[in-house]
C-alpha cells in the first residue's frame, strides 16, 4: 500500500491565515480606492500608458488601428494625444494609476503639451488613413451642444469590475452637473453600452468608420440640475 504524506496541520494552517489576510487587505485597499482619485499630472503619463495598454488590449478600435501586438505597443501616433490629454488637466487617475478617466472641458479647446513627442516612429500610410476615417467619423457624428467629453476610461484588467471606472466617471459628470452641461462618449461594445446606460447615458448615434471598419455608439448623459 503506497503511504500518503503526511499534512502538516500548522502548515496548513498558517498558509490558510496568510491567504485570510491577503484577502482582507484587497477588500480593504479597494474599498478606500473606490473613494480615493486624484488630478491626472503629466508626471503619470508613463503608468497611465501602461494601464492604457492592458485595458484596452483587445479593444475593436485600438486592435483595428493597431492589428499587430507589437505596434499596440508602440502606440504610434497615439501616445502624444493620450499626454495631450492629460495636460488638459481633467484627468482623473487613483492614486496608483490603476484606473484613469480623461476628459476635455467643454468646447474642446486646443492645449500645448510641455516636453516634446512621445512618438519616434513615423505612423504609415496605412495607419494614417485610418486615423483620418476615424476622426472623421467622430467629427460627423459630435454633438453640437456645448458639453464635457469623456474621451477615455480604463481599468488595469486585474481591478475591473470593482466599481473603480464608474467612481471616475461619477466624478467628471459632477462637473458637467455643476455647469449644467451634458456629457458625451463614444464607444465600441455593446458590453460598453449597457455599462453607460448604467450610469445614465444613452445612445444618441451609431456608424460604422468604413465599410469594413468597427462599429461604434455615441452616448448622451443629458444635463442635470
Amino acid at each position: 500500500m503506497e503511504s500518503l504524506p503526511i499534512c502538516n496541520v500548522s502548515e496548513v494552517h498558517s498558509a490558510a491565515m496568510q491567504k485570510l489576510q491577503i484577502q482582507v487587505l484587497n477588500t480593504i485597499y479597494i474599498g478606500e480606492m473606490k473613494n480615493s482619485f486624484r488630478r491626472a499630472e503629466l508626471d503619470d503619463f508613463g503608468v497611465i500608458k501602461s494601464t492604457f495598454m492592458k485595458a484596452f488590449w483587445d479593444d475593436p478600435i485600438m486592435r483595428w488601428l493597431f492589428p499587430y501586438d507589437s505596434q499596440f505597443r508602440k502606440l504610434t501616433g497615439m501616445a502624444d494625444y493620450l499626454r495631450k490629454l492629460v495636460a488638459y488637466n481633467h484627468g482623473l487617475v487613483t492614486p496608483d494609476v490603476v484606473a484613469f478617466s480623461l476628459w476635455i472641458p467643454p468646447g474642446r479647446p486646443d492645449v500645448e503639451v510641455e516636453g516634446g513627442t512621445e512618438s519616434t516612429e513615423v505612423p504609415t500610410e496605412e495607419l494614417i488613413s485610418k486615423f483620418v476615417a476615424l476622426m472623421n467619423s467622430i467629427v460627423a457624428n459630435t454633438p453640437r451642444e456645448e458639453h464635457w467629453y469623456l474621451q477615455f476610461v480604463g481599468t488595469h484588467p486585474d481591478w475591473q469590475g470593482q466599481g473603480i471606472g464608474s467612481m471616475l466617471i461619477r466624478e467628471g459628470l459632477s462637473w458637467a452637473r455643476r455647469d449644467g452641461l451634458g456629457v458625451y462618449l463614444e464607444t465600441e461594445t455593446i458590453e460598453n453600452v449597457a455599462y453607460y446606460r448604467h450610469l445614465g447615458f444613452e445612445v444618441r448615434t451609431e456608424w460604422d468608420i468604413t465599410s469594413d471598419g468597427p462599429h461604434m455608439w455615441g452616448m448622451w448623459h443629458p444635463a442635470r440640475e
